[in-house]
């Protein structure tokens, strides 16, 4: 089968809010090192095929703001694509290092994140606990995408801890290595087919409400205080991902 090799146009749009709610980021700044389609047959846990649309280092985006879009579109880079071949899922390899603002509560009782927090590619990360029902201002801070060790995120199998070298590994859901990126794969709004003289425009949106996770009892003072652990603490979700490609 003839290769041929397109010019693929992102467009990555980005949700804002005025307002936040529980696990909800109002800054969530990432890296993303590699975006690929995969073809038919695909699954959420089994990329076939991949062909690569973006690979490098995008420099730090902030999903959370709708300023990043102009920045975020120069991930727009060349990308070998098959003529009839078609493409129904795409897998994102990130960084697990999420620089992040907002806060987890239940009921009267919250953890808000806090700058220095210690969280690392084994530990939570620690916040500043507040009750009565209205949350400690969140400070801007580094925590990491996963919770620390986790042998089964239950993320339908979507998820796949990558090394810095490039190693994966294999389990899906297992944050158990403590590799510092990920692979997430998301199926795309619609299927698209390759076609001669065609250039596909693909919209990746990011949506970073819920993105922020919490390990332990949230009315325990000390599971959102105490050193970060893998027990315990503040912990990074990955962002809802909808992604549509048009010929």
């Amino acid at each position: 089968m003839k290769k041929l090799l397109y010019t693929f146009l992102i467009t990555l749009l980005f949700n804002n809010y005025a307002y936040s709610a529980s696990g909800d980021a109002t800054e969530y700044k990432l890296t993303i090192y590699k975006i690929e389609l995969c073809e038919t047959g695909s699954t959420l846990a089994n990329c076939l095929n991949p062909i690569t649309l973006f690979e490098g280092d995008s420099g730090i985006i902030d999903i959370a703001n709708t300023a990043s879009g102009a920045q975020a579109a120069a991930l727009g880079n060349p990308g070998q694509a098959i003529l009839g071949k078609t493409y129904t899922v795409t897998q994102v390899t990130m960084d697990r290092a999420i620089t992040v603002k907002g806060y987890y509560a239940e009921g009267n009782n919250s953890c808000s994140t806090v700058a220095v927090n210690n969280s690392s590619k084994v530990l939570n990360g620690l916040g500043d606990h507040a009750t009565g029902g209205t949350p400690d201002t969140p400070v801007t801070g580094i925590y990491y995408a996963g919770e620390a060790l986790a042998p089964d995120l239950g993320v339908d199998d979507a998820w796949n801890a990558v090394a810095t070298d490039g190693t994966v590994d294999t389990v899906d859901d297992r944050n158990a290595a403590g590799y510092q990126r990920l692979q997430w794969r998301n199926t795309l709004t619609n299927s698209v087919t390759i076609m001669l003289g065609k250039t596909p425009t693909i919209k990746i949106a990011f949506d970073p409400t819920n993105t922020i996770g919490f390990a332990g009892t949230i009315a325990t003072a000390e599971h959102c205080t105490a050193d970060a652990n893998a027990n315990r603490g503040l912990f990074i979700k990955n962002p809802e991902v909808s992604i549509t490609i048009t010929n």
